[in-house]
């Protein structure tokens, strides 16, 4: 560990190694949020309607104390780079500018109305209508600190914080439900609704605090080791920024679903649909302050000898809310209601999920980089959703086993009315991206240990999804090479398809009166029953370390598992 005056830097990561080695460098952290709020519903039913109006009123209070990179972060681009004490950079908390107290303040206000109304005796339409408006959230020491424009020479301290994009936030709903050949055994329903998420602490805790004049970041680019400061000029310092469009949009998502549902013989119903989803204005995040460039034969080439586009500062990171999703599914599924002994029931989803980001924070998605890889052009990050799962199957059923049914005495008690149960999950595997760690290829200066996000490209006729199997070796590196310099890598993001996941429980259970209102429970349970190893994304997804274009030798290893290997037990239930 290095020093610097009045702190110890606890935290290093080794690009394609280890990660936050020490600690998470977000803490310590003490964050509390109260709500107060007051709500009401009120129902009326008239003739052939079924009203319902409500209201809700909230008072937010987010009072924050992060002290992110207190400890600073020490990063190395590689192992060799590591064993030869040569770090790539170092962040860090200048000393004495550090004030991360926050007591943020906001208002929300919601009003609905709905009618359900039953147009004949076949068809029942849901109409309803919401608006929501919630007011920008203010500080109550006066501590708000953003950049509002990319060229500021500094930060603009004072509300607003940003515009309010709430004012005009109404969101339609309707839906019916329809007997067509009015027999009580077919059914079609549908429906359409938008849905705000409202600018509430989620989006802006992080970026709330860490701004001067008040708390004041910096990075330093290839510092001498161990005294990784020792030409460091607080004077001269430039600080590192985590701040929010000032042009911000209510992010909403529309969501929209058909389906038909019908009685079959012998106790079962199925239902087959469709299910999808836009999302609009969505947030993400990224460094609006990267190098110049121009364009070459229609490639983004990147000008770092012309630095950055403020010189005033280092990476400025920005939440801005212009991402877009998209959601395609097709789902079947069908139940056995209880009979001769059996129950069972079904659901298979085929779908597609993409978006420009999946997540604004680290701990979203493990398989996620949270930062976009160029903040001028969201398309570029278009790809899978890190959620996405292509194909995703589970059941369950039970069943009382029929024998021993009419016996009594010493053999109805051991024999009789026991159950069988099951529960299975398979599914595919989510995606990830294969990277470059350790240094800017692109050459866009967006080379901070936590915002890196550089991805390789593609051979000539290589697949994008070029998966070996196995946890030694998922994937094959030679797919992939560097590209040219100050150049972005053509790879796209989350085109690799991680490990597919099967478990299977199962549980044998039965039931012994013991007196009147009490009751004994045996249950003998395997979790995992096949022992089957669900492998999770590999935790190693470098492909290059460094400009020399060898790949790295632990590309693909996958370290951990999703599910635990097979596990038994056995339990006594007692119930009165």
């Amino acid at each position: 560990m290095s020093w610097i005056p009045g702190e110890k830097f606890g935290y290093f990561t080794i690009s394609g190694v280890v990660t936050e080695m020490g600690g998470d460098y977000r803490l310590p952290r003490f964050d509390r949020l109260n709500n107060i709020s007051l709500g009401n519903t009120a129902f009326l039913t008239r003739g052939r309607h079924a009203l319902r109006f409500g209201f809700e009123g909230q008072r937010i209070h987010f009072n924050q104390n992060t002290t992110s990179q207190r400890g600073g972060i020490v990063t190395f681009p590689s192992l060799e780079r590591f064993l030869g004490g040569t770090p790539s950079t170092v962040e860090f908390v200048v000393p004495g500018l550090l004030d991360p107290v926050r007591g943020y303040r906001q208002w929300l206000f919601a009003f609905f109305a709905q009618d359900d109304v039953r147009v004949k005796s076949n068809l029942t339409l849901n109409l309803g209508l919401r608006y929501e408006f919630i007011t920008v959230p203010t500080e109550v020491n006066g501590k708000i600190s953003n950049l509002r424009n990319v060229t500021d020479s500094k930060t603009t301290v004072g509300d607003p914080w940003h515009n309010n994009p709430s004012l005009k936030n109404f969101a339609p709903r309707v839906g019916l439900v329809w007997d067509p050949f009015k027999t009580g055994k077919t059914s079609v329903r549908a429906g359409f609704g938008l849905f705000f998420d409202e600018i509430l602490p989620k989006y802006y805790f992080f970026s709330g605090s860490l701004n001067p004049p008040f708390t004041t970041r910096t990075s330093l680019t290839n510092p001498p080791f161990p005294n990784v400061v020792a030409n460091f000029d607080v004077n001269t310092v430039k600080p590192q920024l985590q701040v929010v469009s000032f042009d911000l949009k209510t992010p909403y998502i529309m969501q929209y679903n058909l389906g038909i549902q019908r009685q079959l013989p012998w106790n079962w119903d199925v239902t087959i649909g469709y299910a999808g989803s836009r999302g609009n204005h969505l947030v993400r995040v990224g460094d609006i302050n990267l190098a110049p460039w121009i364009i070459v034969d229609g490639k983004k080439v990147f000008q770092p000898q012309l630095g950055r586009r403020n010189p005033n500062f280092v990476g400025v990171w920005q939440r801005v809310t212009d991402a877009q999703s998209f959601y395609n599914s097709l789902q079947v599924s069908a139940i056995k209601r209880f009979s001769g002994g059996f129950r069972a029931q079904t659901s298979y989803t085929f779908s597609r999920s993409v978006d420009d980001a999946s997540g604004i924070n680290s701990q979203d998605f493990g398989n996620n980089i949270q930062y976009v890889a160029d903040f001028y052009d969201r398309t570029y990050d278009r790809g899978l959703s890190a959620f996405h799962m292509k194909h995703n199957l589970t059941f369950n059923w039970t069943y009382d086993l029929p024998f021993a049914k009419n016996s009594h005495g010493v053999e109805g008690v051991l024999f009789k009315g026991w159950q069988l149960n099951n529960i299975t999950a398979v599914s595919s595997g989510p995606p990830f991206t294969v990277q470059i760690s350790g240094y800017n290829r692109s050459g866009n200066l967006n080379t901070t240990n936590f915002s890196l996000n550089e991805r390789p490209n593609l051979k000539p006729g290589a697949s994008n999804n070029p998966i070996l199997g196995g946890p030694d070796r998922y994937w094959d590196v030679n797919a992939f090479e560097l590209g040219p310099e100050n150049q972005r890598g053509n790879l796209g993001r989350n085109t690799l398809i991680g490990p597919g996941l099967v478990n299977v429980d199962f549980s044998l259970v039965k039931s012994f009166d013991v007196t009147e209102g009490k009751s004994l429970q045996f249950r003998a349970e395997a979790f995992n029953a096949p022992n089957h190893p669900n492998f999770a994304t590999p935790s190693l997804r470098t492909a290059f370390t460094s400009a020399n274009g060898v790949p790295s030798p632990t590309a693909g290893v996958i370290s951990s598992t999703v599910t635990r290997p097979r596990q038994i037990q056995f339990g006594l239930k007692l119930t009165y």
